[in-house]
């Protein structure tokens, strides 16, 4: 039976139960295994053959792009569920690590290191961010590049009190809808985003029921000027700086997306 409610008010209100780490990983997996528009950026950055570390690298969508493009990629992630679905689809001169990556240990150095898709934002303390570089600073051999991409909120994004909706909506594979749902809101005295991510399962079949979850966590917000500040502070100079997989300026006014190619400083 459904019940029909004569005003919004009546409605009982939303439960998110937390989202698993598995099924955190299984959505993501879902969203993110088709999306290749910055692939072909980091293949054009790249020389040939190299040696890459992929920060983040998740459930591998970037390590095994690159990695059959002839180039040798180690991928390090703190989640392990993320690592158990890249290592489904594992290829030659591809390995997956568990490891956090303010803190990575290697014995050999790196032609290239590679922080993709705003993973650096989720290091939301500067503190964590700092030992990051440091580490990548001593792992780049002479003549080597970090490579990252870098959320960037507007200047209206962070001027605006509450929070800011987005919305998504995604096929289930075993059949029915995924509804996703992201509530931002800034802080300035962190000079953080909180997010959270809604997932709104909706299986449209008999027998199956709804289920609705949620994630909480908080990304570094800063404007493009504190990050080529922390780049210097971290003896790392910016070679090229774009505001799109097309190679296109970056805006300081209305660009979201900060990719950035940096060389370090002796």
């Amino acid at each position: 039976m459904v019940t029909i409610y004569k005003d919004y008010q009546d409605e009982p209100e939303d439960i998110f139960r937390p989202l698993p780490a598995e099924l955190s990983c299984q959505l993501y997996h879902l969203e993110m295994k088709d999306f290749t528009e910055d692939i072909d950026f980091y293949q054009k950055l790249l020389p040939k053959n190299c040696t890459i570390l992929e920060m983040g690298c998740g459930t591998g969508r970037v390590s095994r792009a690159l990695a059959d493009d002839n180039h040798t990629v180690i991928g390090i992630d703190i989640s392990l569920p993320m690592l158990q679905i890249a290592r489904q689809d594992s290829i030659s001169h591809c390995q997956y690590i568990c490891m956090d990556m303010t803190t990575p240990a290697f014995s050999s150095g790196f032609d290239t290191i590679l922080i993709p898709y705003n993973t650096l934002n989720l290091l939301s303390r500067p503190s964590q961010l700092k030992k990051c570089f440091q580490n990548c600073h001593s792992m780049l051999h002479k003549g080597g590049q970090l490579i990252a991409q870098i959320f960037i909120p507007t200047a209206k994004r962070v001027s605006q009190a509450g929070k800011t909706f987005q919305f998504q909506l995604f096929d289930r594979p075993e059949g029915g809808k995924i509804v996703k749902e992201i509530v931002q809101n800034y802080n300035a005295k962190t000079q953080t985003m909180e997010i959270e991510e809604r997932f709104r399962i909706r299986p449209m079949q008999e027998g199956e029921n709804n289920e609705d979850y949620h994630s909480l966590y908080s990304i570094l917000a800063w404007n493009s000027e504190q990050w080529l500040d922390f780049f210097a502070e971290t003896c790392f100079s910016p070679v090229h700086i774009y505001g799109d997989y097309s190679f296109s300026s970056f805006n300081s006014t209305k660009s979201t997306c900060l990719l950035v190619v940096l060389e370090k400083v002796s």
